[in-house]
């Protein structure tokens, strides 16, 4: 016997269930990747507003040598007892505008599982949703074939819109104090993406999903959750059941059937809200 592709790809879908959420950021999201030269160069043009070409080289050139990465900072009295640490972090992106990893929605999604207890009361689910399971990109952000990519959009449809602000913190370690200075790339609030989770049958709940997707809206994803950044609202939620037919990547609403779980916007307090998921 022999199997293709389609012959195996159909077979996971009849396994598991799915749920399409539709989500807008309440916060701003805070991208937490190192900048690369191509970003640093962005960074200088669009956030320093440097666009002659030679002020914009010694710009970077002055940021690379003299601020990126760890230096000591004196004190009043000569002693080196504190370091400063600086750098330019930016949102993955694409040619297509910026994307949220899928592996940050998982994680987000496992976080809330874990929190809520699942893990260790329901044998078997933290194996269905982390082995088993997997977040794809969906409506809005199935921007191209890559399926690791949920790309962030503004609410006019178009590539969503960054800047760069300004973080500021204080680690202690044996090393002594450090301060940490970086420019992070953002996107604003009011931005959408949409995926889909697709997990092992058998485990989880209507109930289970409705909690577990209430708790994800506050763990939040990206940097600086800390300082209440990458809080985002679940604005509808469907689970999807497999029946035959259409493809689990690329193809959601084909050979499904569709149950409402979340139709109506959430408009509560933030966070902490008693109901963060209605129902009809």
């Amino acid at each position: 016997m022999r199997f293709t592709y389609d012959d195996l790809e159909k077979r996971y879908s009849e396994m598991t269930a799915s749920v399409i959420c539709q989500c807008e950021a309440a916060t701003p999201l805070v991208g937490g990747v190192t900048a690369s030269e191509a970003g640093i160069r962005a960074f200088v043009t669009h956030h320093l507003g440097i666009t002659d070409e030679a002020e914009a080289q010694k710009t970077y050139d002055r940021i690379m040598a003299e601020e990126m990465g760890e230096k000591p900072v004196p004190s009043e009295t000569g002693e080196l007892n504190e370091r400063l640490s600086y750098g330019i972090n930016q949102i993955r992106r694409t040619a297509l505008g910026p994307y949220l990893g899928n592996w940050m929605i998982h994680a987000n999604l496992k976080t809330a599982m874990s929190r809520l207890g699942m893990f260790s009361e329901m044998k078997g689910t933290k194996g269905n949703v982390a082995e088993g399971g997997i977040v794809l990109p969906s409506g809005i952000s199935q921007r191209d074939d890559r399926p690791d990519c949920i790309y962030l959009m503004a609410p006019d449809g178009t590539p969503a819109t960054t800047y760069y602000e300004e973080f500021k913190g204080r680690v202690q370690s044996p090393r002594g104090s450090t301060s940490i200075i970086h420019h992070s790339e953002c996107v604003p609030s009011g931005t959408r993406f949409t995926y889909e989770f697709k997990f092992l049958k058998g485990k989880l709940k209507e109930s289970d999903i409705k909690d577990l997707l209430a708790l994800s809206m506050i763990v939040g994803i990206g940097s600086v959750k800390s300082l209440g950044h990458g809080k985002f609202r679940i604005l509808d939620a469907e689970i999807l059941e497999y029946r035959g037919g259409g493809s689990f990547a690329w193809d959601p609403g084909g050979g499904y059937r569709r149950r409402p779980v979340a139709h109506r916007p959430y408009r509560g307090g933030f966070p902490g809200a008693s109901s963060c998921v209605h129902q009809h």
